[in-house]
């Protein structure tokens, strides 16, 4: 027991300190031409042209929402006239009268076609209806889209089933129909599968939800009405928590004081203002709690804009660590502050997603002598939880801090330097 945890805190070490600041750059090319999805552990994780796609299908297990891609100009209308049964007779009369379905900047989860439902009708799924019979999702809606190239297309998407969403689409004159289908099975682990209507062609273009925390590219915003930014989104799971103004950003390290926001523009666009050239705004600072449950330090510090499209900005771990089930999912995230601690107190911060057992944290020397052991009652689920340690008796040294709930454990070293 003593000699196991020993070589673990020795570990923990090298893994859990205080990371060095890493200046890196992530470039989306001349023009903006490119997404990146980017690893704050691992760096960059998939790149692919932002025009080489028009719909984006929800793969998720439950997901039913389809995401357009706005920024190559592509624009979406549910045809106001009539519903699936008006298909033949579909026309484009007064579209410019009709209103524009957009992709919602915050979410994931409401894309152009699905944002859209009924608040009264929870089955309501903006495309179509859900069946709790079947657990078929039918369409109940036509679109008119219109494509990069300007071509103008009718869009009915006729069901989601069994996993694979079935769709039909041809010019407005009924020429050149395709019926497609897009299984979500094919795109295990990612957030969404992709279709080019112009090539008719199902692709997979994103890495692994697990492997990646931000994506670099331009998205449609609302200043107020609809517009094309470049900027920085973040994935499902990970959460932002935006701090300015601070007086010396490079030092700050408080960020357990701070809001974390599911909104997945918190980092955005407005970290940059363009004068005669790109300034990034000073002051500002952004920690990133990732999918593994790190903390991580990130600072925009340049940007090339459309010469190269070069996101340039610092990051720096701050010492945290996940607890995960034993088929790998994520229930809690534990971090320590501040770590090392010179003073009587120290704050542990315990994020919980999945809490079914009171925690119970205990506290070790390097001699495996138990030295302190709480159970953390008060803890409540998708929040983030403070509790406190009363160093004052503890010598100069390493511990090691472990934290139990029910069948799962985490352990983060701790140094006391007063």
């Amino acid at each position: 027991m003593k000699k196991n945890l020993l070589i673990l805190a020795l570990a923990l070490v090298t893994i859990t300190t205080k990371s060095q600041v890493i200046i890196d750059t992530v470039a989306i090319g001349a023009g903006y031409a490119n997404q990146v999805w980017y690893s704050l552990a691992n760096d960059n994780q998939g790149t692919a042209p932002k025009n080489n796609w028009d719909l984006a299908f929800d793969a998720s297990g439950q997901g039913s929402t389809i995401l357009i891609n706005s920024v190559t100009g592509t624009t979406l209308w549910q045809y106001p006239s009539a519903d699936t049964t008006g298909w033949n007779t579909l026309d484009t009369t007064g579209i410019n009268s009709w209103s524009k379905r957009w992709n919602s900047d915050t979410s994931w989860a409401m894309g152009a076609m699905g944002r859209y439902a009924s608040i009264s009708n929870s089955n309501d799924l903006d495309w179509g209806i859900y069946s709790s019979i079947t657990h078929i999702v039918t369409g109940d809606s036509l679109y008119v889209i219109k494509l990069a190239s300007g071509a103008y297309k009718k869009l009915h998407i006729r069901n989601l089933s069994s996993g694979a969403y079935n769709f039909r689409y041809a010019d407005i004159n009924g020429a050149n129909l395709q019926n497609a289908t897009l299984t979500k099975s094919n795109y295990t682990g990612q957030n969404f599968g992709y279709y080019s209507i112009q090539n008719n062609t199902a692709l997979s273009r994103e890495p692994l939800s697990a492997n990646w925390d931000l994506l670099f590219g331009q998205y449609t915003t609302y200043i107020p009405s609809p517009y094309t930014v470049t900027g920085i989104l973040h994935n499902k799971g990970v959460k932002v928590a935006e701090v300015k103004p601070i007086a010396n950003a490079n030092s700050y390290v408080n960020w357990s004081v701070h809001p974390f926001k599911n909104a997945i523009n918190t980092i955005g666009y407005d970290w940059k203002v363009f004068t005669t050239s790109f300034i990034i705004e000073d002051s500002l600072v952004y920690f990133v709690q990732s999918k593994p449950g790190a903390i991580w330090k990130v600072i925009p510090t340049g940007f090339g804009g459309s010469a190269n499209g070069n996101n340039i900005f610092s990051k720096e771990m701050i010492s945290a660590v996940g607890i995960n089930e034993a088929n790998g999912s994520n229930i809690a995230t534990m971090a320590l502050y501040p770590n090392p601690s010179q003073g009587n107190d120290v704050t542990i911060i315990l994020s919980t997603n999945e809490l079914v057992q009171v925690p119970v944290l205990k506290v070790y020397d390097l001699n495996g002598k138990l030295i302190k052991e709480m159970q953390l009652n008060n803890a409540v689920n998708n929040q983030m939880n403070l509790f406190h340690i009363n160093t004052e008796d503890f010598e100069n040294g390493i511990y090691v801090v472990n934290l139990t709930i029910g069948n799962s454990s985490a352990n983060q070293k701790l140094v006391i330097t007063k």
